[in-house]
């Protein structure tokens, strides 16, 4: 029996000694230095869809998204050999899943192209320039001319087997500055392509999957990294730099699925695994936290096994041939178990299922070992089976190291006898449809196999906890052939001249800028992150100090009124001009800021004139802050025995907000304290 998949030697971790005396730690107690020591590397391959009229290789509406569906199409998917005459593993193995494929059609949406009736119109040419200004902004040595290529993807996403995806640029650099993380070095780009987005998955229910096809050949980019990240927060800071980049053309969806990242992650004596589809930034520092542990534990589990004398040929089962009549390590256990009184055993026999009983020699308590979080060694075999054999019951297998967990010890001893098992093999028990109860069968032996390898090339499925389930064996180059159906399409150099002339500005260059103006390094990098940004620059402040003032009024008030409904996107920057043109003037103190900001969002039936005519100065200003002052120290007598600097506060909370942008604060503040000694002797300050 071969190994499940490729494991070429370039998608090694470079540092071959695995730390297996590293102690397990949570997400946020390891420091730069530890995740140098565990040998953690990381990169990203991010995936962004471009704002386009049309779909990639049709003219149908792109960035469609519908609920119902004019027709139905079944197919089954099939592998195909390579140029060089090979099978892709990835593809082999999704051909055991026996999947039947459904793809919902929308007439608004989809044409006979999506379903693969028909062959590929012209590339669009409003990606191809979209695709060019994202690959000079991210300094890529661009092609001279495009050639489509097919990669295979039999999970069913695209109904043709294939995505059409065309090389734009090779090798560039960027700046990638996180003064925060003690990072100021250059991020390099690997690659970026030109491809089509795949089907929208409605639902995935044992064999049956079902797709929607509206998303289905919507131009997208695809930038992959070198694995230049260190640490997990260094993987979030560069897809949040990516990210700003191809928003910085402007031609880029936004929204849920708009954007996608799959992360590469590998530690010291492991190999690469991509974790795929992670849809937020927020969660993707604990994500490969969690995975290089799973690594290093997987990594300590070979080095167990490889201690009590495993070998791959211990595993081994004959191929082509029901495993239950040709291996000794696998007996029918259903007559053994129909005194069983474990209820889902139970229910198998009734409805006349398979029930297979396996023995993996030497993997006693191994099964048990946890891996992630909440998640033992257990878990890696049970994803094999869901994925790959698709039962439709939970559970479908159960093993000799959950003890009472499961049932009582009588049917363990039965079936280890009947397996003539010893006492460091763990047994495994399986049970389904025969078909997919050989299936499971088969791949328990080669998931058993590949604890041997330690870390499996593997692609993987982000959850929402941090955690990370099987999803498919990683894929190989072999996956890789030309499309036939598309001629080449020359880059012209006028036309990447044009683009290049036109570019907009850079996010390093955005946020340099903003610094020049005022901003503290921190302040200028967020700024040059969030989406009022544009706000801000239409805005256009002058001075240091009005600069800073409307960043942080910004990134403070704006959330806020997102929250309460009261802004539906960005205020209009007309109507917020003229008060940071009175505050630059020195008509209206900054201080106000937040508060006219508030009232100009709030009264939008109020004229600007009158809102700011609140905050400017009047001639009775000294006046009445005298009436008020008296008015406040003659109630601080009923605070007597308080603390100075509590009633100092409370003070200013009672004066100030009536003189805001009016007067100077300190001043008051001043004018307060003076006040406060003279009438309450006992609060008067040092």
């Amino acid at each position: 029996m071969q190994p499940s998949g490729p494991h070429p030697s370039g998608e090694l971790n470079p540092q071959r000694d695995a730390p297996l005396d590293f102690p397990d730690r949570g997400f946020g107690e390891l420091s730069a230095g530890d995740y140098q020591t565990l040998g953690f590397m990381a990169g990203l391959e991010v995936h962004q869809q471009l704002l386009t009229r049309s779909k990639l290789f049709c003219r149908c509406p792109s960035g469609q998204r519908v609920d119902g569906y004019d027709g139905e199409v079944l197919r089954h998917m099939r592998p195909t050999l390579s140029e060089l005459g090979e099978y892709d593993g990835t593809a082999l193995m999704e051909f055991k899943t026996r999947k039947e494929i459904v793809y919902r059609l929308d007439r608004g949406s989809s044409c006979t192209y999506e379903i693969d009736d028909t062959p590929p119109f012209e590339i669009d040419q409003e990606a191809v320039r979209v695709v060019l200004e994202i690959a000079t902004l991210l300094n890529l040595n661009l092609v001279s001319e495009l050639h489509v290529m097919r990669k295979q993807y039999l999970d069913g996403s695209i109904p043709a087997g294939f995505q059409r995806t065309a090389m734009v640029g090779l090798k560039g650099t960027i700046p990638f500055k996180v003064p925060e993380l003690g990072v100021d070095r250059e991020l390099r780009i690997r690659q970026l392509s030109l491809e089509e987005d795949s089907c929208r998955e409605v639902s995935d229910v044992g064999h049956w999957i079902t797709f929607q096809t509206d998303r289905l050949g919507t131009p997208l980019v695809e930038t992959v990294t070198e694995p230049d990240f260190q640490t997990p927060l260094e993987l979030q800071a560069g897809a949040r730099l990516l990210a700003l980049v191809a928003r910085a053309t402007g031609k880029v969806r936004r929204g849920p699925g708009a954007a996608r990242q799959d992360v590469n992650v590998s530690v010291a004596g492991g190999r690469r695994v991509e974790i795929k589809g992670v849809d937020n930034h927020r969660g993707l520092p604990r994500l490969v936290h969690i995975e290089a542990f799973r690594q290093l534990n997987l990594l300590r589990i070979k080095a167990e096994l490889e201690l009590r004398g495993i070998r791959p040929d211990l595993l081994d089962i004959p191929e082509g041939s029901s495993a239950v009549e040709e291996s000794p390590l696998v007996v029918d256990a259903a007559p053994t178990l129909r005194r069983c009184d474990f209820a889902p055993v139970r229910e198998a026999i009734e409805h006349d299922q398979s029930i297979y009983a396996l023995r993996l020699p030497g993997f006693a308590g191994l099964l048990n070992r946890s891996t992630q979080p909440g998640v033992t060694f257990g878990r890696e075999f049970e994803d094999r089976i869901r994925v790959i054999a698709c039962p439709e019951h939970r559970p479908f297998m159960i093993h000799s190291d959950m003890g009472d967990e499961g049932w009582a010890g009588r049917p363990w001893g039965e079936l280890e006898k009947e397996l003539k098992a010893e006492s460091g093999d763990a047994v495994v028990v399986v049970w389904g449809e025969k078909q997919d109860a050989d299936t499971a069968v088969r791949e328990l032996f080669l998931r058993a196999q590949d604890a041997l390898v330690g870390v499996p090339a593997e692609t993987r499925q982000a959850f929402r906890d941090g955690t990370n389930g099987f999803e498919r064996i990683l894929p190989g180059p072999d996956r890789m052939y030309p499309d036939t159906d598309t001629p080449p399409l020359p880059i012209r150099d006028s036309l990447v001249t044009e683009i290049g002339s036109a570019l907009p500005e850079t996010p390093w260059a955005r946020e340099k800028r903003y610094q020049e103006l005022g901003l503290d390094a921190n302040s200028a990098r967020r700024l040059t992150a969030l989406p009022w940004a544009d706000l801000f620059d239409d805005l256009s402040p002058k001075s240091d100090q009005c600069a800073r003032r409307l960043a942080a009024a910004l990134e403070k008030r704006i959330p806020y009124h997102l929250r309460l409904g009261r802004l539906s996107g960005m205020p209009d920057s007309t109507r917020l001009a003229p008060m940071v043109r009175a505050v630059e003037s020195g008509e209206i103190r900054p201080e106000a800021m937040d508060r006219m900001l508030d009232d100009l969002v709030q009264e939008k039936d109020t004229s600007v004139e009158e809102v700011l005519a609140r905050y400017r100065s009047r001639e009775n200003d000294l006046e009445e802050l005298e009436r008020v002052l008296q008015t406040v120290t003659a109630l601080v007598g009923q605070s007597a025995g308080k603390p100075a600097e509590a009633i100092l506060r409370w003070a200013m909370g009672e004066v100030m907000p009536r003189f805001v942008g009016r007067l100077d604060p300190e001043w008051i503040q001043d004018q307060l304290s003076l006040g406060l000694a003279e009438n309450v002797p006992e609060v008067q300050h040092d």
